[in-house]
């Protein structure tokens, strides 16, 4: 295990814009491609060597083939923005992999709903290969604010939403999902949902609703990944607060995926 806590020098060896804004950097890493699972992040450093952004950022494992693994990037700051324009041939600094995976082998479903928002995608393809590898059932639900702005790549059973009406559904992810609750068209469900924070909260209260299980993987910042800084909380449901007495759990160590009905987003 203490392996895991060291970082190691990734070769880039492709970069792929996949949707406006969005890119995806595959690099060499034997053991992040082979141990990871469907879930699990990776904190990279962006331009090794340069110390400056000097803190990482969390990244889902977006792909992983071979000896070779890929995360989905964004730019939405500096650190993020550095890391997009990362070339071929260049090295990230990469520590994982890290946190829990989803909680897909349970019992108490008979079929996954995988509701997307946003780059809330960048776990969603590595969970649908492990269902397909597990022959069970799922639909996914996936919702941005235009439809250009789908990366529909390794994706499978598609209901689109989004926000401006220009494919699909027109509105929510988590709108869309309740019309199919609404009919009883889906078997016993199970939710994964990764996204905004105002879509999995919304997820969140259509699953209390429905009674459905549901799973949310949390997008934070994870500036060591480890548990060491602890800056990344989560405020724990009352009940479960009362039983643990711990009013926090940290989302790189005890998730980032959560059971809905224990946080407090």
């Amino acid at each position: 295990m203490a392996d895991l806590f060291l970082s190691q020098r990734s070769l880039v060896t492709k970069r792929r814009v996949i949707a406006p804004g969005l890119v995806t950097l595959r690099f060499q890493n034997p053991r992040i491609a082979r141990e990871t699972l469907a879930g699990q992040f990776v904190n990279v450093l962006p331009k090794v060597g340069f110390g400056d952004p000097m803190l990482r950022r969390p990244f889902s494992v977006y792909w992983s083939e071979g000896d070779e693994a890929e995360i989905i990037v964004q730019a939405h700051g500096r650190g993020t923005g550095i890391l997009a324009e990362t070339r071929e041939g260049e090295e990230l600094d990469v520590l994982g992999p890290l946190g829990k995976p989803w909680m897909y082998q349970s019992a108490d479903y008979e079929t996954a709903i995988l509701l997307i928002g946003g780059v809330g995608v960048a776990s969603m393809p590595m969970l649908t290969r492990a269902l397909e590898l597990e022959e069970i059932s799922f639909q996914t639900f996936y919702g941005a604010r235009t439809a250009s702005l789908i990366a529909r790549d390794r994706l499978s059973n598609l209901h689109i939403a989004t926000d401006d009406g220009s494919e699909g559904f027109h509105g929510s992810n988590v709108m869309l999902l309740r019309t199919f609750l609404e009919k009883d068209g889906i078997e016993k469900p199970k939710i994964f949902a990764c996204g905004p924070t105002a879509m999995m909260r919304a997820a969140q209260s259509l699953a209390a609703e429905f009674g459905i299980p549901c799973e949310l993987s949390l997008e934070t910042e994870m500036a060591c990944g480890i548990g060491i800084c602890q800056g990344c909380p989560v405020r724990n449901e009352e009940s479960i607060f009362e039983q643990s007495g711990r009013r926090f759990r940290l989302v790189c160590t005890e998730g980032p995926s959560f059971n809905a009905k224990e946080i407090v987003l």
